[in-house]
C-alpha cells in the first residue's frame, strides 16, 4: 500500500498531465510543504508559507463581507504565471502554478477534483 506522501504526490503527477501546468504543491493550512512538484528554484518552506498566509488573509476578507462560509480557492495572477490556491479538506491546501495562456476553466476543473482527492488521502 502506497504512502500518504506517495499518494499525494501521484495525484499531482496526474494534475500535472494537464497542459499548462508548471508546478503543483500541497501545503498545510499552517504554511508548511507535504508535497512539492516545484522548479528547483523555488524554495518550497516559503513558498507553503506565503501561499498559506495569502488563503488565510481571504478568508477573513471574505467573512469581513458578512461571508459564513469557507473559501474555496484563491487566485494570484501576472503576466508570466497564475497561481491557484484550492482548500483540500480542513488540513490541506492544493497549489498550481499555471501558464495564463491556459485554458483556466480546465485547470480549475482539475485542480478541484484532485483537491477532492487530496482531502480524501489527508483524512486517512
Amino acid at each position: 500500500m502506497a504512502t500518504k506522501s506517495e499518494s499525494l504526490r501521484l495525484v499531482l503527477e496526474n494534475l500535472g498531465n494537464v497542459g499548462g501546468i508548471k508546478a503543483s504543491a500541497v501545503i498545510s493550512v499552517d504554511g508548511l510543504p507535504i508535497v512539492s512538484l516545484m522548479p528547483q528554484d523555488v524554495d518550497p518552506n516559503n513558498f507553503a508559507a506565503m501561499l498559506a498566509s495569502m488563503v488565510g488573509a481571504a478568508e477573513t476578507a471574505i467573512k469581513s463581507l458578512g461571508s459564513k462560509n469557507i473559501i474555496d480557492s484563491v487566485i494570484a495572477e501576472s503576466r508570466d504565471v497564475r497561481v491557484i490556491a484550492v482548500k483540500a479538506g480542513e488540513d490541506a491546501i492544493l497549489t498550481v502554478m499555471v501558464d495564463p495562456a491556459t485554458n483556466y476553466g480546465l485547470v480549475r476543473l482539475e485542480a478541484k477534483r484532485s483537491s477532492d482527492q487530496i482531502a480524501k488521502i489527508m483524512k486517512e
